[in-house]
């Protein structure tokens, strides 16, 4: 972690960027130099930085476009803009936009020290601990720049009442995010409905939507409402809008366009005000490319997006999110489980976590349910410590027992799982090899697959 603030200052002309890096640096700053906006966004998607410093006047993208997508990417971190082609009309775009502030050319050093000096104080380098205190917010934890973002993005279309979408893979939380907008916004105190149009058979879908009228089909023993007008005046969470049929589509795509309903086996429409929230763990273009998703339909879901980062890039958050399912589950199920093991803590966040958060909720249940008081490297299932280094598995103070169940699993990994050959390179027989198996529970997935650590 760095002790100094890192800035990246952005700049097509090699000698006024050369300039401020070198005013900077004189002031104890780490500095990075880019000649223009695409390679400073390989740099930021790269590095940690405190502040952006960005000349207006640059090929290809200039320094306003750039700060949109500095914003869409990161929204708490700070950009200064400077240009020789200065006017007041530029200086109130860039502020507009969410500039820190506006300096012209030529720079003056000791301006460009205090404006730098004032960005970075309202970063919190002079309130260390800032940067420590974990960001609760709603069922959303994190204070990775990841998970931050996320809950910028949310405090800002919060009350824009217009169409969310919201991508991730599944497990990343894109219910708790839909929840969380609906939660900050004006329509917090009406209902929230949540529907997993994947999940509904095709012909009761629309049924499900829209609700029916008495007798409209068999088994239609009732007038039943549907989903939209469950959420009147509220929110309705759309989940894997992906898979919906090409004739929910059509009628979505009606409803969002008059902002009316019709009941199945009803000629009457009537009003209903509800915002849409939708979710999809697939990438949608190639589906409108390929006619399995309207594009028509996409552009009114897609008015403001939301992307769900996977637990593997935001590892940092791992420690929060166990304590936070820890306390969760012991009050839920009254148990008494209160910290892990700082080696098994350090297996977690070296796993890949293809189901994501929901995964890691899952591991902290079962591993809860094996402990004790504590978290320890034997209550972790064995998928996950397949993928963890051996020199965290394998520590001075391991239980014999656990060495011993190691060194068998790798040793019929390297045979392909040939128990006469494991059973001769560890030195019994073959029988006393079966009943170690059995006696540790080591399942035929464990040593079968090959080991990605």
């Amino acid at each position: 972690m760095n002790t100094q603030p890192r800035i990246l200052v952005i700049d097509d002309d090699e000698a006024h960027r050369e300039g401020m890096a070198l005013l900077l640096e004189d002031e104890d700053y780490l500095v990075d130099q880019a000649e223009g906006a695409e390679t400073a966004m390989e740099l930021i998607r790269r590095y940690q930085y405190d502040l952006v410093i960005t000349d207006y006047k640059m090929q290809k993208i200039d320094g306003m476009e750039l700060l949109k997508i500095i914003n869409d990417y990161d929204p708490l971190l700070k950009v200064i803009m400077v240009t020789g082609y200065g006017s007041i009309e530029h200086a109130v775009q860039a502020l507009h936009l969410g500039a820190f502030d506006y300096m012209p050319k030529p720079i003056d050093p000791v301006k460009l020290k205090e404006v730098v000096s004032r960005a970075l104080e309202s970063q919190g380098w002079k309130h260390p601990a800032r940067a420590a205190i974990p960001l609760y917010f709603g069922e959303i934890v994190g204070q990775s720049r990841a998970i931050k973002r996320v809950v910028q993005q949310i405090r800002k279309i919060a009350n824009v009442d217009v169409p969310v979408l919201i991508s991730g893979e599944s497990g990343t939380g894109k219910e708790l995010v839909a929840r969380a907008i609906h939660s900050a916004s004006q329509r917090k105190d009406k209902p929230f409905i949540a529907i997993n149009t994947g999940a509904i058979p095709k012909d009761l879908i629309i049924s499900e939507l829209f609700g029916h009228e008495k007798g409209s089909f068999t088994g239609a023993t009732e007038q039943r409402k549907g989903k939209f007008e469950e959420a009147d005046g509220g929110t309705l969470f759309l989940d894997e809008i992906s898979s919906m049929s090409e004739d929910t589509q059509i009628a979505l795509l009606r409803v969002l366009e008059n902002k009316q309903i019709e009941r199945v086996g009803s000629s009457r429409s009537f009003k209903v005000d509800v915002r849409i929230v939708a979710a999809t763990n697939s990438d949608l273009k190639p589906l409108i490319e390929n006619n399995r998703f309207r594009e028509d339909l996409f552009y009114r879901l897609n008015v403001y997006r939301i992307d769900l980062p996977p637990l593997r890039e935001h590892v940092s958050d791992i420690p929060l999110l166990v304590d936070y399912f820890m306390e969760q589950f012991n009050s839920q199920y009254h148990t008494h489980v209160e910290k892990i093991d700082e080696k098994a803590l350090e297996i977690l966040m070296h796993y890949n976590w293809p189901g994501n958060v929901r995964e890691l909720r899952n591991v902290v249940l079962n591993a809860m349910i094996q402990a004790k008081e504590k978290i320890q490297i034997k209550d972790l299932p064995p998928f996950v410590l397949k993928q963890a280094p051996e020199e965290i598995r394998l520590k001075a103070g391991t239980p014999l027992p656990e060495i011993e169940r190691l060194s068998i699993v790798k040793t019929l990994r390297m045979v392909g799982g040939n128990k006469m050959k494991a059973a001769s390179l560890l030195g019994i027989s073959r029988k006393s090899l079966y009943n170690k198996i059995e006696e540790y529970k080591i399942k035929e997935d464990e040593y079968n697959s090959p080991s990605i650590s």
